[in-house]
């Protein structure tokens, strides 16, 4: 049998709808706010991700010291299991020189054909042809860089390092949307790399996985088999990861406050609407009822108001997401972002009901613990 105070605590609720909606308003409000702004920022990770991921290996094999890797591991990584693409590279910083122009990027020679079928470069040139790429010396940079730089395709470029300079003609421009790799990295092919450096070996191996969600599973057997340094991706970019995930702790605390103070806000109308309903207290004390019932009875409606401002929130969430998606916000690049992305924060969900739920817990603690004091028959008495 279902308990009364459940029953009454609904009916109460509906009794009192101006309150009711001032209440539920309220959670409905802050729960619409915290999952807009926990959108944008699961848009902005998913979007970096999938952007990162365009010209970065789910692993890296590495020697380790800036030391090279000079046994040819190719034909044995092609044979590990759960390993469906890798591709040998070599790293060096450098300027990029053209005229009077120059640019601090990261080179990295490739293996054209390999590395194609790791990131499918084909589909992310802005300019050249892939033919000709893949057949020359030219190398490939990003369109942000080709920009600043103000080359194209067929411009002769000057790559200066620590050995000296070189003159390479442009053969192509990529595009990813995300600027670090946009503005700062030129792709030549891995025997011009050797050359310039004066080296045979690489710096490592990138490696494209099976099971993306699980790639840390594939470190510990990887180690084993080449003795070398696997890094998973999300390593390069821990400086920018931990950056959001503080950022959204932050965010956390910042709307746990905000809830707190709408709980403050609506205790005062639990605490108007408990003086209201005294006198129906104090008939069910008479007719049996105990404290912990008559709190449970106050408790039952900051939970429907709750859960109530909690679902209409998430509602209300849901449609302006759906609406932002398709609004373009316009970023400066210090942002890494050419637009602000907005993802539904589905992740999320459960936590934020449960905080909309415990703002309405909260709201009638102190109302509800206040009504607990009442004696039988002491408000139908006028005392």
């Amino acid at each position: 049998m279902t308990k009364w105070y459940w029953y009454m605590g609904w009916k109460q609720t509906r009794y009192y709808r101006k309150q009711t909606a001032i209440c539920v308003g309220g959670i409905a409000a802050t729960v619409v706010v915290l999952m807009v702004i926990l959108s944008f920022g699961q848009g902005i990770e998913d979007f970096l991700t999938e952007r990162i991921l365009l010209l970065t290996p789910h692993l890296t094999l590495e020697a380790g010291s800036n030391d090279f890797v000079r046994t040819d591991w190719q034909h044995v990584l092609e044979q590990t299991p759960g390993i469906v693409g890798s591709s040998p590279y070599l790293l060096f910083p450098g300027l990029l020189q053209r005229g009077l122009v120059s640019e601090a990027v990261l080179f990295k020679g490739v293996d054209w054909d390999l590395e194609n079928e790791l990131f499918d470069l084909e589909q992310l040139l802005e300019k050249g042809q892939w033919a000709q790429i893949r057949g020359g010396m030219g190398l490939v940079l990003g369109a942000e860089l080709g920009r600043k730089l103000g080359v194209d395709v067929g411009t002769p470029v000057t790559v200066l390092t620590t050995n000296g300079g070189q003159i390479i003609p442009v053969s192509g421009l990529f595009y990813t949307g995300y600027y670090p790799l946009d503005g700062g990295l030129v792709l030549l092919p891995l025997d011009v790399s050797q050359e310039i450096l004066n080296v045979e070996g690489v710096s490592g191996y990138g490696l494209k996985v099976a099971d993306f969600p699980h790639v840390e599973r594939y470190i510990l057997p990887l180690q084993e088999l080449t003795d070398l340094w696997v890094r998973p991706w999300y390593e390069r970019e821990q400086t920018l990861f931990i950056s959001m995930s503080v950022q959204k702790i932050v965010l956390i605390w910042i709307m746990l406050f905000s809830m707190l103070v709408s709980a403050l806000g609506i205790m005062n109308i639990f605490l108007l609407r408990s003086w209201q309903q005294r006198r129906n207290v104090g008939v069910f004390r008479t007719l049996g009822a105990t404290p912990k019932q008559i709190g449970a009875l106050f408790l039952a409606q900051g939970i429907y108001c709750g859960a109530l401002g909690g679902l209409l929130g998430v509602l209300l969430a849901w449609i302006a997401v759906f609406g932002l998606g398709f609004v373009q916000i316009s970023l400066p690049q210090v942002f890494y972002l050419e637009r602000l992305p907005i993802s539904w924060a589905s992740g999320d969900l459960w936590w934020v009901l449960l905080l909309a739920l415990s703002t309405g817990l909260l709201a009638v603690v102190w109302p509800a613990w206040r009504m607990t004091k009442i004696e039988p028959g002491e408000v139908v008495r006028g005392e």
